[in-house]
């Protein structure tokens, strides 16, 4: 398998809405385990799967249940730690309930970010405090091998390569070894107030400036809003006019795009943005645009998939839509970061097979299901654009084709010098007014440094 390029994701996109359009660490032990280990001994020698806990009575059907393949034979007395995102929260509380009832596997759920994963989990690994079961974003993988805190998906790889899709599984595939199961493709988009905002006023950049020029009152109101100092956002605006993170479709660390013609255009256009947005950088937080969002004070909210369970007209009060990216002047559309998280076990786990057990029941085709009506997360499995909810939703086929206009962020460990230089520290001074090329410049030249230093 190779890895996923620079645009591999939009063969995830190719297939996801070809099928719409045709409907419609462990705790104790700090040593980490061996890759491939089936510590514990009995990795199914003997043909016969036999769980730790009891059986169901027959006709129950769990959401993470699947009748095909043997399951591992986890180790005796495991219990798991999971770190995961408060977004997921519901979905796997949901699902530890109904994993231990099965397997009578004790679980317990951390809330730790999927971005603070890698540096938590070397710290926390060896003192035999941290996780069992990761989850994090596809380009963290590279950084997450040679730091050797990951295990390969070895006993489920052949059922991961055949219910997911290809590209997801090549996200997750790094020299040819299978190391994640994939959970779902991400990007953003902008959401809207249906009662505040029209359809027309939507179909451009310059008719939501238009459009924002009449409806702000800050600081009370805003138009327009998104995470003002956040490189995955605002990335879009330099790739949709040329600029790039890295040659070679992401994996050539020397050719830095981020300086080149396209990349100052869409830099000038972010910059532009301000006398619609009229908010310092360090205060468009997240917390603040959801917040007047909620409020029906935001009008347009750039966010992402993430949010889709949460921007529901039950929760709000009104109805939401949600369109891609519009055009920008000289008809170049956004080109939007595009991601796949998945599921990993920690090297430092006591319990691996119990993990990769655990991770096989809550990304099966029933449990990724129950996953999206929960938390609305567009699952990486093959077949899940046939479920009604999903192929019926509007904001879920908003997001099918803004992935049309993505690009997957490169997974090369230098990307950690793309983020490091650029979150805050690049756009700030370009939104206060700053020489774009000259900001450009320094960001490069930062970035190189940064690189030079990660490979010494």
């Amino acid at each position: 398998m190779v890895k996923i390029g620079k645009r591999g994701i939009w063969l995830i996109v190719c297939f996801l809405v070809f099928s719409l359009a045709a409907c419609a660490g462990g705790s104790g032990d700090p040593k980490p385990a061996d890759e491939g280990s089936q510590a514990g001994g009995s990795a199914n020698e003997g043909g016969d799967s036999e769980k730790a806990g009891g059986e169901e009575t027959a006709g129950e059907e769990s959401a993470g249940e699947e009748a095909a393949g043997e399951d591992i034979v986890p180790e005796e007395g495991a219990k798991l730690i999971v770190w995961e995102g408060k977004e997921e929260k519901p979905f796997l509380e949901a699902m530890i309930a109904e994993f231990t009832a099965k397997y009578n596997i004790p679980v317990e759920l951390q809330e730790v970010n999927a971005h603070d994963q890698i540096e938590k989990i070397k710290k926390d690994g060896p003192a035999g405090v941290g996780a069992d079961v990761l989850v994090m974003p596809h380009d963290a993988l590279g950084r997450a091998i040679a730091a050797g805190v990951v295990l390969p998906n070895d006993w489920y790889a052949e059922d991961t390569i055949a219910n997911f899709v290809a590209p997801a599984v090549e996200a997750f595939t790094h020299d040819g070894m299978l190391y994640g199961t994939p959970r779902n493709v991400e990007t953003y988009l902008l959401y809207y107030n249906k009662s505040l905002v029209k359809p027309e006023d939507l179909a451009s950049w310059e008719s939501i400036k238009a459009f924002a020029k009449s409806f702000n009152d800050p600081p009370n109101r805003f138009g327009i809003l998104w995470k003002l100092d956040d490189s995955y956002f605002n990335y879009s605006f330099i790739a949709g006019y040329g600029g790039y993170v890295f040659g070679n479709k992401g994996t050539d660390p020397t050719d830095i795009g981020l300086n080149n013609e396209g990349a100052v255009e869409g830099m000038k256009f972010f910059q532009s943005m301000r006398e619609v947005v009229p908010i310092k950088v360090a205060d468009a937080t997240n917390d603040l645009k959801t917040d007047l969002f909620q409020k029906q004070k935001l009008a347009i909210n750039m966010d992402g998939v993430w949010q889709m369970s949460n921007f529901t007209t039950e929760k709000l009060g009104f109805e939401v839509g949600a369109v891609p990216l519009p055009p920008m002047p000289g008809d170049k559309r956004p080109i939007a970061f595009a991601g796949v998280k998945g599921y990993l076990v920690s090297s430092f786990s006591k319990y691996p097979n119990a993990a990769k057990l655990f991770i096989h029941y809550v990304t099966s085709e029933q449990a990724m299901v129950k996953n999206y009506e929960l938390t609305g997360i567009i699952p990486a499995r093959n077949g899940m654009d046939q479920n009604e909810a999903i192929k019926n939703n509007e904001i879920a086929a908003a997001f099918l084709e803004q992935f049309k206009y993505t690009e997957a962020m490169p997974s090369i460990v230098e990307m950690d010098a793309f983020w490091s230089n650029t979150m805050g520290a690049l756009f700030t001074p370009i939104w206060d007014g700053a020489d774009v090329k000259q900001t450009l410049d320094k960001t490069v030249e930062n970035m190189k440094t940064s690189i030079s230093q990660l490979q010494q």
